[in-house]
């Protein structure tokens, strides 16, 4: 089992959609499931919409999700390069093969010319207007000039694979017609190279999405032709929308850096990814990375389209902050503190302490990281809103006497502490109800409403404490003076 190899090999023409993240996603966990190899591969052949911004994106994502490769870009390993535009003396040496052994033919065709004998055939079928060419004669036209592609002849014969998710798979060789593996400018076409790297990196299970289906009868008769050892194939289900079409920006985010941006944090997210089209057994849902790579398994692949849920997803994020210990969840809560401009970098280091005590008291009132500042922002700015439209508050704003004399008896108590602490605030709540005769609730309220505006969210002693004595006070006097005197 050790011997096992796969990858992922996405064409950097934008950034790592959520599909992409899946199929990586499955390969990883197979490959640690089973103490294989799991190899990147950067596919960047097409050269009008390949760019390094692409491709520093995918690297980005694939590190945010934690999905180490074993080989591959900044990594390197023993089948090398890993991009296909650094192979291309590696595709001309296999179709020089193909065409000398009659498996290939040079095609001299211009487009214009591919696209009138298409629509004479009424398909997308190559007539194979230059099958007769010789080589020889093809050599001579190349020499005076000509430009000319490189065709694979494909077997008119059935196709047949057992695929690992899906079964017995069969198509009608016939059907597809003679494909080119290297274009005129050079550059091989995608069918041709991924079996030449497949072969040569030597991968054991190609496992894809299912929108790959119908290139594998074409890359098996490569296979063949060439006499390279054939890997075993499975075809993962797509990921729908909730719709049921393909899943697409109008259903919201598709790409794995916009979720990081959107305040998912990458366990949930890898969490979430590998339910989707996987089922572990039993019922349980939230699995960490290292538990998905010992559960995995292939054999409980689904072959039904995958319905991507996003209330799912928040719901399950949610689960990871609420389970995340306090420091982690400031660390990951942070990037997002700042760019509200609650706090800068400076300040965040030397308040750690009174940020980790926001932190715990925020924890379950959000489900996306993106979130945490408006949380968080009532303990940073005196500009609150008073939720006068809620029954519960404007009762405390009506029954001005409760309110006045708590509030007055509170501040008297924290002028009068030796030292303001939590248990000093505590017990001067205590006495204000014994003293005064009034409910715990009676009590708590207006302290609440004078400190958050709120009739419910972060505790009062909380408050109390991560506010400090000064902040306290000042809340206290400027809600007396504007809503109750």
């Amino acid at each position: 089992m050790s011997d096992i190899r796969v990858r992922f090999a996405p064409s950097p023409t934008g950034y790592l959609h959520v599909g992409g993240a899946r199929t990586a996603l499955f390969n990883y966990l197979f490959a640690k499931n089973t103490g294989g190899k799991f190899i990147l591969r950067i596919e960047d052949t097409d050269l009008a919409r390949s760019t390094d911004e692409s491709i520093n994106a995918i690297l980005r994502s694939m590190k945010w999700l934690g999905l180490e490769w074993d080989e591959g870009p900044e990594t390197g390993g023993a089948f090398g390069p890993y991009f296909q535009t650094e192979r291309l003396d590696t595709y001309n040496k296999y179709a020089a093969q193909m065409l000398e052994s009659g498996h290939a033919y040079y095609c001299f065709c211009s487009q214009q010319e591919k696209k009138e004998g298409d629509e004479a055939q009424q398909g997308s079928k190559y007539p194979g207007t230059c099958r007769s060419v010789s080589l020889a004669e093809a050599r001579k036209r190349l020499a005076a000039g000509e430009k000319a592609a490189v065709r694979f002849k494909m077997p008119d014969s059935e196709i047949k694979f057992k695929d690992i998710v899906r079964g017995e798979v069969s198509f009608d060789g016939s059907l597809f017609g003679d494909m080119v593996i290297i274009r005129q400018d050079g550059v091989p076409t995608y069918n041709y190279a991924v079996v030449i790297d497949d072969a040569l990196m030597q991968i054991t299970h190609v496992l894809r999405g299912d929108d790959h289906i119908s290139n594998t009868p074409k890359q098996i008769a490569i296979y063949e032709a060439i006499g390279f050892k054939m890997p075993e194939f499975g075809h993962i289900s797509m990921i729908l929308g909730p719709d049921g079409s393909r899943l697409s920006k109008r259903h919201g985010a598709t790409s794995v850096e916009e979720y990081n941006k959107n305040g998912i944090l990458p366990g949930a997210f890898v969490n979430y990814l590998a339910l989707l089209g996987w089922a572990p057994e039993g019922d349980r849902e939230i699995f960490s990375k290292e538990e998905l790579m010992t559960e995995f398994s292939l054999s409980r692949v689904s072959k039904s389209p995958a319905i991507f849920d996003s209330t799912k997803l928040k719901w399950m994020n949610g689960m990871y902050i609420r389970s995340l210990s306090d420091e982690a969840l400031l660390d990951a809560a942070l990037p997002f503190m700042i760019s509200a401009g609650l706090v800068n970098g400076e300040e965040a280091k030397d308040k750690r302490e009174w940020l980790l005590k926001i932190i715990k008291t925020i924890k379950s009132s959000f489900d996306l990281l993106t979130d945490a500042p408006a949380r968080a922002a009532l303990f940073f700015r005196e500009d609150y809103e008073i939720k006068k439209d809620d029954p519960e508050v404007a009762r405390y704003i009506e029954n001005k006497d409760i309110t006045a004399k708590v509030i007055e008896f509170i501040t008297d108590e924290i002028n009068s502490m030796p030292e303001y602490n939590p248990a000093g605030v505590k017990a001067a709540i205590k006495k204000a109800q014994k003293t005064l005769g009034f409910s715990g609730h009676d009590v708590f309220m207006p302290l609440r409403v004078s400190l958050t505006g709120l009739s419910g969210g972060p505790g009062v002693n909380d408050m109390f404490d991560i506010l400090g004595k000064d902040r306290v006070l000042l809340r206290l006097d400027n809600f007396l003076k504007k809503y109750i005197r």
